[in-house]
């Protein structure tokens, strides 16, 4: 059987989710207990887009989703789990379609604070509209949040810290898994 024939094997593609998935989840909740909830870092998204750049679309939605669905099941579940599973999954699914195409450090990740800060901009305007606010109001208090305390915040300028963090953390992995030659 040829390397490419293997890698459509169902057990092929359910081990590497799993990989991403625990990989993600085991991160995460290490994250938790080192430094607490404080987001300096979304591990969760980083792996969704590790999944899809590397694997492909359906890898990023997959672990995208899974990953926040499994871990907030250890820290806390609520709409926020299926809030943030989807569109860590539809970055992830993003993520995939630049899948195979080669970029420099700095490309990479202009790309990934880009899909970092569209995920989080995102994710605060559905949370703030499910728990009542104007769709207008819902949007600007999640762009000042990212900058500003907002909404319950406590952190001044935690969305591009956050963002830069993430961004570059993807980057330097995936150029290191490639040149190992781990992608798909």
């Amino acid at each position: 059987m040829r390397n490419s024939e293997s890698r459509t094997r169902p057990s092929y593609v359910t081990s590497r989710i799993g990989i991403w998935v625990s990989l993600s989840v085991l991160a995460r909740i290490a994250k938790h207990l080192l430094i607490g909830p404080m987001q300096v870092i979304n591990l969760p998204l980083i792996f969704a887009m590790v999944a899809g750049y590397l694997d492909g679309t359906l890898y990023g939605f997959i672990v995208g989703f899974l990953s926040f669905l499994i871990s907030d099941s250890f820290l806390g579940i609520g709409i926020w789990t299926f809030v943030d599973g989807l569109i860590a999954g539809l970055v992830g699914t993003v993520s995939g379609t630049i899948r195979g195409r080669d970029f420099c450090l700095w490309e990479l990740s202009v790309i990934s604070y880009l899909l970092t800060f569209t995920y989080d901009v995102l994710t605060s305007c559905l949370l703030y509209m499910a728990f009542g606010l104007d769709p207008l109001i819902s949007l600007i208090t999640g762009l000042l949040g990212l900058f500003i305390p907002a909404g319950g915040g406590s952190a001044f300028m935690i969305g591009p810290i956050t963002e830069t963090i993430t961004a570059l953390t993807f980057s330097i992995l995936v150029l290191e898994l490639k040149k190992r030659s781990l992608a798909n």
